[in-house]
């Protein structure tokens, strides 16, 4: 036990590293395994191992601490927890090598190794008692190099010839470095703080550039939008002034079509009236040719009733001579009509064009007229010598975008007076519109802002 103690004491210098010393004392006091043999005078009862101990952390005792112990060091064999007072107890059969493993939320796991496999079959009627006192250090300690812990603290080895006995050179060779000087602390703490230092530089720098970059895309988004706006604005001036142009032209068009409706409805009036005329007279004309037909064969009945025997040849020869004048008459009368409807023809052609010239040169004075007109009411031009050019209006333009709504402001300041336009675009297409805080109409907002844009820009 002096051994073990002289191997964990690290030989600290006790003048120039008090606080070191302290923990040195603290860790050999921990690590001290006092061994006492209490040999029993069972012959027949086989011999195990007694193992007791107890959990400290920081001088006082460790409850709730893992103790597993393995057999071969692979094949799980006991496992239980440290009681209030921090102690356990283990019984370990003899021929058989162990490894004890340490562990608790917080701390650093640590084991350590018993080897019982060389004791002979003749001695295997001992009951040795080993206890050991467990130091636990937590994860994060700057006292102690942790991870040392890696490796077994100390290793146990009892072949039954003589007393327990640590490996002294594993322990020593264990030790000798676990505890870390003020020196060793101070320079940890010191690279400890110089890498926050530069982490922090780091995230500080990142950070920067990410705000400087969010910025500028911020701005050219701001830019971009401005753009689109003012893109979005002209398009829907000329869109109204298009539409503008198409209306004139539309109704332009609407009142020239409904002029040669009117003249085409008169004209199809006429044309229908000269068709039920000629209707008419072609009835009137068939009335009387069947009547004439009735009278000419009254009379040839007659006449063949008179003279049927004597005249017969005669009376089949006149027949034949008046259905021949009579076809002749009426080809006569049909090219008569054909001829009186082709002049016909020809006269309303006449009237048309007749009418066209008349309806021209009747728009010509009715134009020279209205010239006049104006030329006589124009007023004399003011005299320059008087006039005073008005300053630019200076026009300032902010646009807000927001989830709800889009707010465009446009100052115009004129001198000493000041004119505030703002048109509010819901997301749901509602747009309303205002000058100096009143209610205004879309087409005079976009006249009047329209009229200051152009001065902006010039």
């Amino acid at each position: 036990m002096k051994d073990q103690a002289r191997m964990i004491s690290l030989n600290y210098n006790a003048k120039e590293h008090k606080w070191n010393s302290a923990w040195s004392s603290v860790f050999v006091v921990s690590c001290c395994f006092f061994l006492l043999f209490s040999f029993s005078g069972f012959a027949q009862a086989p011999g195990m191992l007694e193992f007791s101990g107890k959990a400290v952390k920081d001088g006082k005792a460790l409850s709730g601490a893992t103790v597993t112990v393995y057999r071969n060091g692979t094949f799980q064999q006991e496992q239980l927890k440290t009681g209030k007072n921090g102690k356990f107890r283990l019984y370990l059969v003899f021929g058989v090598d162990y490894k004890i493993t340490f562990s608790a939320p917080g701390c650093v796991d640590m084991y350590l190794l018993v080897y019982t496999s060389k004791l002979s079959k003749d001695r295997s009627d001992l009951f040795p008692l080993y206890q050991a006192e467990i130091p636990f250090f937590d994860v994060n300690t700057t006292a102690v190099r942790t991870s040392k812990f890696k490796n077994p603290f100390t290793k146990i080895v009892f072949d039954g010839k003589k007393a327990f006995k640590d490996d002294d050179a594993y322990l020593a060779d264990f030790t000798k470095d676990v505890i870390i000087s003020v020196a060793e602390q101070a320079q940890i703490a010191a690279q400890k703080e110089e890498k926050e230092k530069q982490e922090k530089e780091k995230l500080e720098a990142e950070l920067k550039a990410k705000k400087e970059a969010e910025e500028k895309e911020k701005n050219d988004l701001e830019a971009k939008l401005l753009a689109e706006q003012k893109a979005k604005e002209d398009a829907l001036l000329k869109a109204a002034e298009l539409a503008r142009l198409k209306q004139e032209a539309e109704n332009q068009k609407l009142m020239e079509n409904e002029s040669m409706e009117t003249e085409a409805i008169r004209l199809q009036r006429e044309k229908e009236a000269k068709a039920l005329l000629a209707k008419k007279n072609k009835e009137i004309k068939t009335n009387f040719e069947n009547d004439l037909l009735k009278m000419v064969a009254e009379n040839e009945r007659v006449s063949k009733q008179k003279d049927f025997a004597s005249k017969k040849l005669e009376a089949r020869a006149n027949t034949v001579i008046e259905q021949m004048r009579r076809e002749n008459d009426l080809k006569g009368k049909a090219d008569k009509l054909k001829e009186e409807q082709k002049l016909k023809k020809q006269q309303l052609l006449s009237n048309k064009q007749y009418k066209n010239v008349q309806l021209r040169k009747l728009v010509e004075a009715a134009a020279f007229a209205e010239r006049s007109v104006r030329i006589g009411n124009q007023k004399t031009l003011p005299d320059v010598k008087d006039y005073v050019q008005k300053p630019n209006p200076d026009v300032m333009v902010t646009v807000e975008d927001g989830f709800i709504k889009t707010v465009r402001t446009t100052v115009v300041r004129q001198g000493k007076k000041i004119d505030t336009y703002r048109k509010e675009t819901y997301f749901y297409g509602k747009v309303y519109c205002y000058k100096n805080d009143n209610e205004i109409n879309e087409p005079q907002y976009n006249v009047e802002v329209a009229f200051y844009l152009s001065y902006m820009n010039k």
